[in-house]
């Protein structure tokens, strides 16, 4: 199949209006404002990938690593089974590699994301490290490119976005920081892993799109600070539940799953005390807020980057899961979720667990009561 990614980048497109930078509430409104609005049923099947950071296939592309689980995972798995794919920003590289370079790479990949444009649907949201995609590409190419999407499920409402737009400085400054990740990071070779799980400022990103999504009640799925949520829990908090989860499982499990729940809990202690003592160190919390109650708006797909897997939010059947895309030679820490077994993709070494959970009545019906 002729890439139709490559028929369209000649053509130059005029950059849209700027959003209202007064202030992060009048950004993040507008950009709901702006949003199209798509029906969701629970006949649908939806998949959501962010934070790629697709480059040129070099030792500072950090998709490398990733690349062929992604590939792989969505043809055999997402596509196969008729989902369609929501592109929820950073999926190029842009600000450390051209674009040329980013396609000659991945060419079988954009393939791919034609294969879903063709036979279910597509959305590319931009993100801070793509948006030069608004100054030469097609809209032919994607259909069209978008800074957020709004699903309405019944009479609620699930905001996809990439997320940068809650910060001030990648809305006022994302040129600068551009010019500093081509030629300062990419010579220091920076990747982008360490400078996004350092920082404080993914909290403040997620404190606002939190109280945002919390005020009107609505779910917000973004992407940006690589860190996966869940009903607006983080991990530290999703593992201690889990590992209480998994010691009440212990009770009644055979000795054979006694044993395999023994060293899944040993693997997520010695997570837990990792994240405990790097959060310690920055001065950070475990949750958003440290909130009596967390309200269950905000969800984040994480990133195709990780060190260990990948992590993508699925929507199906009137459900919405965390899942986590896996190489077992990589290592055998999420084989056991939840009390379930991960799920191996045919005969290869890739495996899906499902790290959370549950209905979207469900959590709209926690978010109108909580919230």
């Amino acid at each position: 199949m002729k890439n139709l990614f490559l028929r369209g980048i000649r053509k130059r497109l005029s950059l849209p209006a700027p959003l209202n930078t007064g202030s992060i509430e009048g950004t993040l409104q507008q950009l709901w404002n702006s949003s199209p609005i798509l029906p969701l049923s629970k006949k649908d099947r939806i998949v959501i990938f962010s934070d790629l950071h697709m480059g040129d296939g070099g030792s500072r592309d950090d998709f490398r690593h990733n690349g062929e689980l992604v590939e792989k995972v969505l043809r055999d798995h997402y596509l196969a089974a008729g989902y369609s794919l929501v592109l929820n920003g950073d999926i190029e590289e842009l600000q450390r590699f051209r674009l040329p370079a980013i396609l000659r790479q991945w060419a079988d990949m954009y393939s791919l994301f034609d294969e879903f444009r063709a036979q279910t649907r597509l959305f590319k949201i931009v993100g801070n490290h793509d948006e030069s995609l608004y100054s030469y590409a097609d809209p032919d190419v994607w259909g069209t490119l978008l800074d957020g999407v709004r699903l309405e499920y019944g009479k609620d409402t699930l905001f996809l976005f990439h997320g940068h737009q809650a910060t001030i400085f990648f809305e006022r400054f994302n040129d600068v920081s551009g010019f500093f990740l081509r030629y300062g990071a990419n010579t220091l070779r920076i990747h982008n892993v360490p400078v996004k799980y350092a920082s404080q400022k993914k909290y403040r990103t997620e404190h606002r799109v939190y109280a945002f999504s919390t005020s009107r009640k609505i779910v917000s799925i973004i992407g940006h600070t690589h860190r996966p949520l869940f009903e607006s829990l983080s991990k530290i908090d999703t593992l201690r539940f889990r590992i209480e989860q998994l010691c009440h499982d212990y009770v009644t499990a055979s000795p054979r799953a006694r044993t395999a729940i023994e060293t899944v809990i040993t693997d997520f202690r010695e997570e837990l005390t990792r994240l405990w003592e790097r959060e310690r160190k920055e001065g950070l919390r475990s949750g958003l807020y440290n909130e009596e109650i967390s309200i269950p708006c905000l969800f984040n797909s994480g990133c195709a980057i990780g060190k260990r897997g990948v992590t993508a939010i699925e929507i199906s059947g009137g459900q919405i899961a965390l899942v986590h895309w896996f190489d077992k030679s990589r290592g055998s820490r999420h084989m056991i979720e939840e009390g379930r077994p991960a799920e191996r993709l045919g005969s290869t070494d890739y495996f899906r667990s499902v790290l959370k959970q549950d209905r979207l009545e469900y959590i709209f019906s926690r978010i109108k009561l909580l919230a």
